[in-house]
């Protein structure tokens, strides 16, 4: 995952890498952690931004809870969950469970930094 989170910050600077939420298969876990994060992500700021924090000062920006999603689940999750992390089912209720840091323009949700959440290595 924090080479998906990287990726966001150089996506971010591009202004957005879009997306309406779809796609990354639906139902499954990988999508499941990546509109968790998203729709706590986007609650953690004021108006319509969304912000993810993965620690070590490393915090990547969406304009929009669609532009999150379709980076974390349509991006994120296009090659799998086995791919996307270590073991989905165990970080799932890790991603659920994820709590904001700050507020108003400042405000963004901690990724978890369990191994289960991290993306295997290739």
């Amino acid at each position: 995952m924090r080479i998906i989170l990287g990726l966001v910050i150089g996506c971010v600077a591009m202004v957005s890498c879009g997306g309406d939420g779809g796609g990354g298969g639906a139902g499954s876990l990988c999508a499941q952690i990546g509109n968790a994060i998203c729709a706590k992500a986007c609650s953690c700021r004021d108006g319509a931004e969304c912000a993810v924090s993965e620690g070590e000062g490393l915090t990547g920006e969406f304009p929009s809870e669609g532009d999150c999603r379709g980076f974390l689940v349509t991006l994120g999750c296009s090659m799998g969950d086995a791919k996307a992390y270590n073991d989905a089912a165990a970080c799932l209720p890790l991603a659920q469970a994820a709590v904001c840091t700050g507020t108003g323009a400042e405000g963004a949700v901690v990724f978890p930094t369990a191994t289960a959440c991290q993306s295997p290595a290739p």
